[in-house]
């Protein structure tokens, strides 16, 4: 009897031992792994990367690790994200205020110049001209930014519904007309009745608005702007071709930026919105816009919109 106690106690034992082995065992291994990634993660918090991850192996680690590189590509994408949106906002700011330095200096000095003792009449008539039109330019920059940061907020809700394509550039032409007429320039339009589109008609006369107003405004006196329309297969092709001073080759791809415009342009009205918010127009309603232009030669601008179903 007292044998068998002995055994059972041995056995007890044996096995009391054999479980602590086997707690030590796995703690050192537990420890290990939480140590593994506790240095993966400070890797990635320190700026060393990923590199030395070992994500092609099939343990725990490594798919840990695969995780782990994962989100830290995430996290830099965001940081980049935000470091650029940083700088847009920047930019747009330093634009902004160039665009309203040279109207409200040139209000300040013809204010001042107007308030001075024994002007003639005419001068002061010519001052209060002068501040009129730099008044004029203000509201017009402000109006251009309050459309411009409605657009990109999705603010503006842009109603896409079928209509007649030949209306709305109808419309277009006949609100350009007056200040075609001023420079001598004939406004053409070649459009078939009854082409039936799918588009916001307000925004939409707006943005070719401001094509055919831009080909009036750099097309010399006596110049032409066609406008003609193009059925396709999906889209149908919109195009404004003036005979005016053209774009410099190197600033195709500017010219579509927020406050873009050309040195030899700087004597003409505007802010270097206009293209801008005709782009962001026609894109958010699944069209798009190419541009061709020959300096001395004149500029083609082509807008591509859907075709009803």
């Amino acid at each position: 009897m007292a044998f068998v106690v002995v055994c059972a106690a041995a056995a007890v034992f044996c096995i009391v031992l054999i479980c602590a082995a086997m707690w030590v065992h796995m703690r050192r291994k537990y420890v290990a792994f939480a140590t593994q990634v506790c240095d993966s993660i400070d890797m990635i918090l320190k700026g060393k990367g990923t590199s030395v991850f070992e994500l092609e192996e099939e343990t725990l680690l490594s798919k840990i690790q695969m995780r782990l590189k994962r989100l830290s590509e995430i996290t830099e994408a965001a940081a980049r994200e935000s470091e650029d949106q940083k700088k847009q906002v920047q930019s747009i700011v330093s634009d902004i205020s160039h665009q309203l330095k040279t109207p409200i200096a040139n209000i300040t000095m013809y204010c001042d110049t107007a308030l001075r003792p024994g002007l003639s009449e005419e001068m002061h008539k010519q001052c209060l001209e002068t501040m009129e039109k730099q008044v004029k330019r203000l509201d017009s920059l402000i109006q251009s930014l309050v459309q411009m940061s409605r657009l990109e907020n999705n603010i503006i809700e842009l109603h896409v519904e079928e209509n007649d394509i030949k209306d709305t550039l109808f419309e277009v032409v006949e609100n350009a007309r007056i200040k075609a007429l001023k420079k001598n320039i004939s406004i053409e339009l070649d459009c078939p009745k009854g082409l039936i589109l799918r588009y916001d008609e307000k925004w939409t006369a707006e943005a070719i608005f401001n094509l055919v107003d831009n080909s009036v405004k750099y097309t010399n006196v006596g110049g032409k702007v066609l406008i003609y329309v193009e059925p396709m297969e999906m889209y149908t092709r919109i195009t404004v071709k003036d005979d005016g001073v053209g774009i410099a080759p190197e600033h195709i791809n500017d010219v579509c930026k927020r406050f873009f415009r050309e040195e030899k342009a700087n004597h003409v009205e505007g802010v270097g919105i206009g293209l801008y918010l005709t782009r962001e127009i026609i894109m958010k309603q699944g069209g798009y816009l190419k541009i061709q232009s020959e300096e001395g030669k004149g500029t083609r601008v082509q807008v591509f919109l859907l075709r009803a179903v």
